[in-house]
């Protein structure tokens, strides 16, 4: 497996260096830039499995770059790579999320040994992060991160909102259909919220027939547009075996709040699920939104 790595340094000879040390290696595949700012938005266009970030003089662009890039890319490792070797630079680093921190000059060997080591540890996270029917972000990891995006909407004052789906008369699915079908039309179901959603949102399971949909910078009526796309995106597929459902399909009724300013967390998301309970009682396949 080849892994993808962007080398973020200001010195270009390091750049090039570092990409000569891991050519000793096979299975590795790096990109490098000598400009900070251009980290994110190369991360936000293309996946990357590790980033090597450079934290010189002055620390705190870095840092800050360090803090977006572990908030926004969440599970990517950010190995910190300094020459500024000091207790108070590797507190700050590792309190910005970075995986690991090591300083120059590093050997390829030792290079080499702290990547494998941050995959692994990644992976490790990834798999206890995540619902293993639906391969999405489970319950703990949902809760996790609406706690940081509501502390991010908190701190930039920016707009942040919930939606809460629950499939229509499932229990009858399976019923009709037996659980291990049931349990494909999570997955199938799962697929398609991932297709719908947006890089920057994060979907989870919140339970048994139920998801939740974390969406960054976004207002109330955006989240309301973003919900009768997921509605309408789950009446129109294929489902096996739903037209035996009253209607002739799976559908989903969706609840939506959105943040307001020191509102806390279980505030938000008791708006969202109250929301979700009018579209059930409405007559379930539509969207409510909390007023």
């Amino acid at each position: 497996m080849v892994v993808k790595v962007l080398v973020a340094d200001d010195e270009a000879i390091v750049c090039t260096l570092f990409a000569a040390m891991l050519s000793r290696y096979s299975g590795y595949e790096v990109v490098t830039t000598t400009d900070v700012q251009t980290v994110l938005p190369t991360l936000r266009r293309t996946p990357f499995d590790v980033v090597l970030l450079d934290i010189g003089i002055p620390t705190l662009p870095s840092l800050e770059i360090l803090r977006q890039i572990t908030q926004t890319c969440e599970g990517l490792p950010v190995i910190v790579v300094t020459g500024l070797a000091t207790v108070e630079i590797a507190v700050e680093s590792m309190q910005a999320g970075a995986a690991d921190f090591v300083t120059k000059p590093v050997p390829a060997s030792v290079l080499h040994l702290r990547i494998q080591r941050a995959l692994e540890h990644a992976r490790t996270r990834r798999l206890a992060s995540i619902d293993r029917l639906t391969e999405m972000a489970n319950h703990r990891t949902f809760h996790e991160r609406l706690a940081q995006e509501i502390a991010r909407a908190e701190r930039y004052k920016r707009p942040l909102s919930l939606l809460m789906l629950d499939i229509d008369h499932f229990q009858m699915y399976n019923e009709i259909h037996g659980y291990l079908q049931g349990d494909v039309a999570l997955q199938d179901l799962a697929r398609l919220f991932q297709t719908l959603s947006r890089t920057s949102d994060t979907v989870a399971r919140y339970g048994g027939e139920e998801f939740a949909i974390i969406l960054p910078e976004t207002d109330s009526a955006s989240a309301q547009r973003i919900g009768q796309r997921f509605r309408q995106g789950v009446e129109q597929h294929s489902f096996p075996g739903a037209e035996d459902l009253s209607g002739g399909r799976l559908t989903v009724s969706i609840g939506g709040a959105s943040y307001q300013a020191c509102a806390p967390h279980n505030t938000l998301l008791q708006a969202a699920e109250a929301a979700l309970s009018r579209a059930k009682q409405a007559g379930r396949n539509r969207v409510c939104m909390a007023d």
